[in-house]
């Protein structure tokens, strides 16, 4: 029995499946060594006979897909005489027609050989020690065959037990090497300079059964870094993979084991999760092993309540995360402000739920970088927001533009203060108080500088609210300051995922500015900013007026009064005003003067916004076609 996520289709993995399914076609590319004589070991997993080395060419990997600083860093070391390959994870990547998150490299050269040939070169770790190289505007990690952790005994009698015999020296270090990697899938080496692809433990067919295994026993594997059972969850949300019996019990057992690694390898994992485009899938994985509630046990508490609630209904938690992974990927990935500033702001929501005019107009006020564009954007998108449980309240409510300003303001406080919560202990406990039945580990992870970071992106909202005018400038990610942190561009990310989540349509699609390529909503917003800049003087004679006082059927209880367009526009409940602010605007907007009709019919305006005043929440408008 596996356990499997959802995973997008890969079209270059079908590609490589239909290469393998043929072997006239396989063996083009794919040599086998001579047969070794193995020891008489009927449990050994050691196939030497199985040892691949593939032309990297035929598997569509070719020289421009390597950036120039590995390429370069490899070149050098082979031209002092030393071996060297990438290894681990671009491998896989570049295999999977993917783009890496980084090159590692590894050569036959110690350490301080390797920092003799780079002026820009440090050595970095103590258990794992390792060579950072700076070259052509990168950094490479490059470690040393010679370089090996010191494993427990465990592990290196099961390796001595399958050291095969009848290889050259060569592969019997790629392959002791590969031995010691964490997954089959990341045991893989590559020389592009020879174009030689080097498989050693079936990690192919791996890739091709989408099965993430361990190259010894996972609980041996575990028991040596615990670190690797977060990574392989991670690997495993990116690339859709299945875990078979021996990783889902190794990780169901030693998942407690992840309280003794320190916080800043838990965060550094979390960050490879949630800020690369694998949100929402690993989040899935760290609760279906029970290993959320350890590292974050609001969140799985919330998921929990959610699932025995409210069944299959969409969680905002999910979704919030389902449209981070939207804008970033592993070569565009975020700064961590932003996925702390998720978690933030939906504990907040949690805590206090909101009305969805308040979550709207507050998302969108981040999105616009501007209070009033982005109250304006609000009140033309309010009809049809996704309502959340328990998350939002009563959508049906009225609430005035005052009582949203000071709301948006009051969550905005609400969101840093779950932000200093995420790196506090006793807060911690103290919301784990709505959860009085989960458990709650106590452990916390996200540095206090991370946290204040993410809290900084609301300040504005409370420090300037109304007056907050910054504007944008173009409505496109730009990745590269998303990457580095930058406030602003983080503050549009927010907005934009928020603004998803409550199915405002602010896809990657629609983003430019220009009209053309506008959502409706946006092109509704922008048309209404450019053709009316001000409130228009009415003609009671021009056909404008007579279009505004077309007849619209208002039906409260069993009353039934005829008024203008103008008035409904006033009562309609998606603007969110009460009916007072109604009543001191638009006698502003009539200048000319009034026919004895029209005085009718305002005194009828006015009884109605009385009657209206005196049952709130009961209101049915009933509209007809105005063309």
């Amino acid at each position: 029995m596996t356990t499997s996520i959802t995973h997008k289709h890969n079209p270059f993995l079908t590609h490589i499946k239909t290469l393998f399914s043929s072997q006239c076609f396989y063996h083009k590319f794919v040599e086998v060594g001579p047969k070794p004589r193995t020891r008489n070991n009927k449990d050994s997993i050691v196939e030497p006979e199985k040892w691949k080395k593939m032309d990297s060419r035929s598997l569509g990997i070719t020289r421009t897909m390597i950036p120039s600083s590995p390429y370069t860093l490899l070149k050098i070391l082979r031209t002092k005489g030393f071996e060297a390959y990438l290894v681990g994870g671009c491998v896989r990547d570049l295999i999977l027609n993917r783009i890496p998150k980084d090159f590692d490299v590894i050569t036959t050269a110690d350490l301080h050989q390797v920092k003799k040939q780079f002026h820009r070169c440090v050595i970095i770790g103590r258990r794992f020690p390792i060579c950072k190289v700076s070259i052509k505007g990168s950094d490479i990690e490059v470690s040393s065959f010679k370089t090996l952790a010191k494993h427990s005994e465990d592990k290196e009698r099961f390796l001595q037990s399958q050291m095969p015999k009848g290889f050259d020296k060569s592969d019997l270090r790629l392959w002791k090497n590969s031995m010691h990697r964490d997954f089959t899938v990341n045991s893989l080496f590559f020389d592009p300079l020879n174009f030689k692809i080097y498989d050693y433990n079936n990690a192919m067919k791996d890739l091709l059964d989408l099965k993430l295994r361990t190259l010894v026993p996972a609980h041996l594997s575990f028991t040596e870094d615990c670190a690797r059972i977060l990574r392989g969850l991670r690997i495993a949300a990116r690339l859709g993979l299945s875990f078979s019996k021996d990783i889902e019990a190794a990780i169901h057992k030693q998942a407690p084991s992840l309280l003794n690694l320190a916080t800043s390898r838990i965060m550094m994992e979390i960050d490879y999760m949630l800020s690369y485009g694998a949100a929402e899938s690993s989040l899935r994985l760290l609760h279906r092993f029970r290993i959320l509630e350890i590292l974050l046990p609001f969140q799985a508490a919330y998921i929990s309540r959610q699932t025995t609630e409210y069944g299959e209904s969409p969680m905002m938690l999910m979704k919030l995360l389902s449209h981070l992974d939207k804008i970033v990927s592993c070569d565009q990935p975020s700064a961590c402000r932003l996925w702390i500033g998720l978690l933030a702001f939906h504990q907040a929501l949690i805590e206090e739920p909101q009305h969805p005019y308040v979550v709207l107009t507050f998302a969108s006020v981040l999105y616009h970088q501007s209070w009033e564009d982005g109250l304006e954007f609000a009140r033309k998108s309010g009809q049809r927001i996704v309502n959340f449980e328990p998350e939002t309240l009563d959508p049906s409510t009225f609430i005035s533009v005052n009582e949203v300003a000071r709301k948006v303001d009051n969550l905005a406080k609400k969101v840093i203060d779950s932000s200093n919560m995420l790196v506090d202990t006793d807060g911690l406990h103290q919301t784990m108080l709505k959860y009085p039945d989960f458990p709650c580990s106590g452990l916390v992870f996200i540095p206090k500088n991370s946290a204040q970071s993410a809290a900084q992106l609301f300040h504005v909202l409370i420090q300037k609210g109304k007056s907050y005018n910054e504007g944008r400038s173009s409505f496109e990610i730009n990745h590269q300051l998303l990457g580095k942190g930058d406030t602003s561009e983080t503050r549009f990310a927010l907005g934009k995922i928020i603004l998803n989540t409550l199915g405002c349509g602010i896809d990657e699609g629609n983003d430019n500015h220009p009209a053309s390529s506008l959502s409706p909503f946006e092109l509704n917003y922008q048309q209404s900013k450019s053709h009316s800049p001000k409130k228009p003087k009415l003609n009671p004679k021009s056909s404008i007026s007579k279009n505004q006082n077309a007849a619209t059927e208002i039906k409260i209880e069993d009353i039934e009064v005829v008024v203008s367009k103008q008035l409904v526009e006033v009562l309609d409940a998606s603007s969110c005003l009460e009916m007072e602010d109604c009543a001191m605007e638009k006698p502003e907007e009539v200048s000319a003067p009034q026919s004895p009709t029209q005085k009718s019919n305002n005194v009828k305006k006015q009884e109605l916004l009385s009657y209206l005043m005196a049952h709130k929440g009961k209101v049915s408008i009933i509209r007809k076609s105005y063309e």
